[in-house]
């Protein structure tokens, strides 16, 4: 039976020890080195995703799927995963799938999955724009573009005609983390009758670089990590978790959390989104 008590977060973490600073960790005469080679990975990769945009509407929608995960092993992205494709998407179909969210990258193994569906309001530069329409197009996913309550309602409502076609992909912590602790994360998209699946998602770059600098902007992380020869990702989906009526909203979505949390042995904290933004603000007084 599902644990009903009252998940304790942890009250002691200071809000620093979730938020990034710096876009590297450290910066070596090897990081100086390879910084010329890096710039031309990135050209070469971008190249290739301008390219995989004019060519994937020549492929089957059936096929799609398949051609995205080569896609993204050319451009040095590694999945690794406790479970296969076929497995992901037995698991997850009619689920809400929450994830940890440690860099800019995370939704690419997610649309690797089956049924894969996100959630998205805007995208935050004309580059996110061009790279999310190839990605979403290009692996055969759907997403729902949620500008307002009564959108999200529609959303929901046309998913429960037929929940077996999709898998919706949310970051509760609603910002990005360090992968040091967990920010609380968010009941609203996780208590609407759907199972939740948790994920516990890793990710590892060379050469000492933050996959979530929490000052640099988008289009400057997304472009240092594509300059990377690798990127990492571990993703490990969890046992399914039920919202009961006997519980809190808040107090379902601290369960997740803490599922999450004691897989990858971090704590769950009690901080919050804003409360890394108040966090950022202060860092820019003088």
């Amino acid at each position: 039976m599902q644990n009903l008590e009252q998940p304790t977060l942890c009250q002691d973490v200071p809000i620093s020890t979730l938020c990034d600073v710096k876009l590297w960790h450290h910066f070596s005469v090897l990081t100086v080195m390879y910084m010329p080679f890096g710039f031309l990975l990135l050209l070469s990769r971008l190249v290739l995703i301008g390219a995989y945009g004019l060519v994937f509407p020549l492929f089957p929608h059936e096929k799609r799927k398949s051609v995205y995960r080569v896609f993204i092993r050319l451009l040095g992205i590694r999945v690794h995963c406790n479970m296969s494709p076929e497995a992901v998407g037995q698991h997850t179909a009619g689920c809400v799938v929450a994830s940890t969210h440690v860099s800019i990258f995370d939704h690419i193994p997610g649309l690797a999955m089956p049924h894969a569906t996100l959630m998205i309001d805007k995208a935050d530069s004309p580059l996110g724009k061009f790279v999310g329409y190839i990605l979403f197009k290009g692996s055969n996913s759907s997403y729902w573009l949620v500008k307002n309550q009564r959108q999200l309602v529609q959303c929901f409502r046309e998913w429960n005609k037929a929940p077996e076609n999709h898998a919706l992909y949310i970051t509760p912590e609603a910002t990005l983390n360090n992968g040091q602790a967990l920010f609380r994360f968010r009941p609203e998209f996780m208590i609407r009758g759907q199972p939740v699946v948790p994920v516990a998602l890793k990710v590892r770059l060379p050469f000492g670089l933050s996959p979530s600098p929490m000052m640099s902007p988008g289009y400057i992380r997304f472009m240092t990590i594509l300059m990377m020869p690798y990127i990492h990702f571990e993703v490990t989906y969890l046992d399914k978790l039920h919202y009961s009526k006997e519980q809190s909203p808040q107090t379902f979505a601290d369960t997740v959390q803490q599922a999450i949390a004691d897989y990858l042995k971090i704590p769950a904290t009690r901080w919050t989104r804003d409360d890394k933004y108040s966090y950022k603000a202060q860092l820019k007084q003088p």
